[in-house]
This record gives structure tokens, sequence and C-alpha cells, in this order.
């Protein structure tokens, strides 16, 4: 019986030895990985996964495995659209494996984290939605527990603060039954969501039982955090003297910290340049939309004035023409007045006058200019001027309006 399914069992056997050959070689492939990244030997890290990914003779999952370590990485340095193109690099390879569901749903919780952490909400909130869906499958106890803490602090993002309650709870249990040494982190989402709901005595106490986890496993990192979170409530509540002396326990504890871990004086450096270039970021946001509204009220004060200034000048040459036109109404009464007091129009025929003075005469009465007199006879203005003067010898005149 055993030598007949003997070829069998020797292939079960031979898979099972493959698998568990492969699953223990990524594990200690991720042990390496996290404590090169530990030691701040994050070029080391990437030198070694990338030897991974060229090698013809990786298989897609092992390159996938490679491709997700490296994202891990690039998270710990913050730079989260290289953690996103190369979770997509993960997530290509990893579909060409024979793991693909488990494949899928890490990769939407991986970009779940970061969508949090970059407080892209909406978006690590639809992935969410659709582990849940999936009930978690093929994701690690730790990791389902940070996301249901998002999921919860997301909730009091959008007031539902019963339902988001209800998911740090959940998460805590999890997180104190697999981790309790990473309780505080969730704790502070907590302390946020109590003060939201004016809870101050169950902030307080969540924020102290907190520090004494923290203590208790000494986790220093945890301490700041929750320090962090409690200035930045007072701020939020406007009591600035309880912020004040918050902020100078968290610069103690700062100082402790980087007098006795030179790792994490390097990722509170690293995170403190991070928050500083978003904040840098947001301020030049606001400065340039600062310039742009004084732009913009700049050019409609100068339209104003402009069409305030195109408005008064249209009046003043209106104003002018009718003005032009009254003296020259009032000029045209004038002389018919004189004429009617019995200046009556010259017979010509009195006076011995040239062909040419009769012309210029002519035209003076149609009410041309010298200017145009002089051209309608080819001749200078000057030599109308000198007829003109004769006529009015002649005609014992002393303007051209008698004329008329």
């Amino acid at each position: 019986m055993v030598k007949k399914h003997f070829p069998i069992l020797l292939l079960i056997l031979f898979v099972f030895t493959q698998s568990f050959g492969q699953s223990e070689k990524l594990k200690k492939l991720e042990i390496q990985i996290k404590t090169l990244n530990d030691n701040l030997q994050y070029e080391k890290s990437i030198a070694v996964l990338n030897e991974i990914v060229i090698n013809e003779q990786s298989t897609h999952y092992e390159k996938y495995y490679a491709y997700l370590l490296e994202s891990f990485t690039y998270k710990r340095l913050f730079n989260y659209t290289k953690t996103l193109h190369k979770l997509d690099l993960a997530l290509t390879e990893g579909l060409q494996s024979d793991r693909v569901e488990e494949v899928q749903n890490t990769i939407m919780a991986e970009k779940c984290f970061v969508y949090f952490d970059t407080q892209d909400y909406p978006k690590a909130e639809a992935l969410i939605i659709q582990l849940r869906k999936l009930n978690f499958k093929h994701i690690s106890i730790p990791t389902k527990s940070w996301i249901i803490m998002q999921d919860g602090y997301i909730k009091m993002l959008n007031k539902d603060y019963i339902k988001s309650e209800q998911l740090l709870d959940e998460a805590a249990a999890l997180v104190l039954a697999n981790s309790p040494e990473n309780l505080p982190n969730i704790y502070g989402k907590k302390m946020e969501l109590y003060n939201k709901m004016k809870l101050f005595e169950k902030r307080d106490t969540t924020f102290k039982e907190g520090l004494q986890l923290a203590k208790k496993y000494h986790k220093v990192k945890y301490e700041m955090y929750l320090y962090q979170v409690m200035r930045n409530i007072f701020q939020e509540n406007e009591d600035y003297k309880n912020a004040f002396f918050t902020q100078k326990k968290y610069d103690s504890i700062v100082k402790f910290y980087n007098a006795t871990d030179a790792n994490g004086k390097l990722e509170l450096a690293e995170k403190k340049l991070e928050d500083e270039n978003r904040k840098l970021k947001e301020q030049n946001e606001k400065y340039i939309d600062y310039i742009l509204y004084g732009v913009i009220v700049s050019l409609l004060l100068l339209l104003y004035f402009a069409l305030r200034l195109y408005q008064s000048n249209k009046a003043k040459r209106i104003l002018v023409e009718k003005e032009n036109t009254r003296i020259h109404d009032e000029i045209e009464r004038l002389t018919q007045a004189l004429d009617e007091k019995g200046n009556t129009t010259l017979n010509l025929s009195n006076y011995n006058l040239t062909e040419r003075q009769l012309e210029i005469i002519e035209y003076i009465r149609l009410g041309l200019t010298n200017k145009e007199i002089g051209s309608k006879l080819f001749i200078s203005e000057n030599t109308v001027k000198y007829h003109l003067k004769i006529i009015y010898e002649i005609l014992n005149v002393e303007h051209r309006s008698a004329i008329r």
C-alpha cells in the first residue's frame, strides 16, 4: 500500500519542503532587512533586495516580497511616493504567483497605511471597507489591529464618535492580546476622541494609562507621542498654559531620548524635517493664495478706477462738446440778432472786388476756414489771409463775421 502511493507522498513532501523552505528564506530576509533599517542602513537594504528583483532565478512571489520589503524601507524614510510605487511593482509580480489573493489583500492593507499616514482618508477608508468585506483574510493580527484603529480614527474625524470608540476598543483588545507594548499608540487616538466628546476625565485617565504602559515597556517614543497628542489637544482647546507645560515635558523626553538612542535621534530628525517641509509647503501654498488674492483685488481696483476715469473723461468730453455747441449756437444767435438790428448782408456789387476776392467771400459765407479756402483755391493759407486783409479794407469791416 505504501509502495503504491509512495510517488504521491514523495511529491507532497517535495512541495511542502519547497514551500516551507521558501517561507523560512523570506522570513530570514525580512529579519535581515528590518535589522539593516533599524541601523539606518537603508542603502544596503535596497541593494540586498535589488539582487532578488534582478535575479532571473527568483520566483514571482520572491520578487513580490522583495518589492514589499522595499516599500517598508521607503516608508521608514517617509517617502510615500516611492512606497506606493514599490507596492505597485510588488502587486504586478505577486499577481503572477500562485498566491494572488494573499498578495492583493496585503497590498491593500499596506496602501491603506500609506493613505492614512498622508491623511488621504477617503482612499484609506475605501480600502478598509474592502478588507472588511474580505474578513481580513491573509492579514496578520497586528496588521488587522492597526487597520481597525485607523478605521476608528476616521470615524472620529467623521464625528461618528460612538462607532469610533467601538472600533478603537476592538483594536485595543487585539493589540493587548498580541503586542500590549503598542497599546499607547491606540490610547493616543482615544485621547483625541474623548476630547472631542468632551469626556475630559476619561481623556486624562487614558493619557495616564498610556504613559504607564510606555514606561513599563520602555517605549520612549510612545511617551513622546502621548505628550505630543496631549499638547495638540490643549492647543485645540486654547488651553495654552497646559499646552506650554506639556511641551516642556515633551522637550525633556526628546533630550533624554536623543542622548540614549542614536537611532531614535536620526528618526526624530527625519520626522521633524518631514513635518517642517509639510508645514513649509502649506505656508507657501497659503502665501501663494494670499498673493493671488492680492493681485486679483489690485486688478479689480485698477479696473474700477480705469472705468471711473473713462466715465469721467467721457463726461468731460460730452461737456466740452455741449459747451462748444452752445458757444457756436450763441455766436449764430448774436450774428442773427446783429443782422436783425440793421446790419444787413453786404451787397458785394457795390464794391470793386476781383473774381478771386469774390470766391474767397463766397467760401467765408459757407463757413470754411482759411486753410480750407486755400485748399479749394490751391493757394497757401497766408495768401488767403493776405486777400482777406485787402477785402476787409475794401468792405470797411473788422471781422469775417461781418461778411456773412
